[in-house]
């Protein structure tokens, strides 16, 4: 589930609003919001300080944030350089 977690966090903060995550993601805002508070409970931090219907990042979510960036982009290379090694694999058949 972490790595969804992380989705739905990137996803928050680069839409500035769990509202557009939760559509950008097609899950449901409650959906995202949960699994936000799962992340934070599981690490013992707040990453987003929430304000009415805006938040910020605390020190700790901007650093989440800036390393998440980098595992996403790690994973998405990951997939396509499996799935590419995967499809010459199949070639030789």
């Amino acid at each position: 589930m972490l790595l969804k977690q992380i989705d739905y966090f990137l996803a928050v903060v680069n839409a500035k609003s769990f509202t557009a995550a939760a559509r950008d993601c097609g899950v449901s805002q409650s959906a995202i919001s949960q699994q936000i508070g799962l992340l934070e409970k599981n690490l013992g931090v707040r990453l987003l300080e929430r304000h009415n219907r805006t938040f910020t990042l605390t020190e700790a979510g901007e650093y989440f944030y800036k390393e998440s960036t980098k595992i996403s982009r790690s994973v998405a290379k990951m997939m396509k350089e499996t799935e590419r090694i995967g499809k010459s694999e199949d070639q030789r058949r």
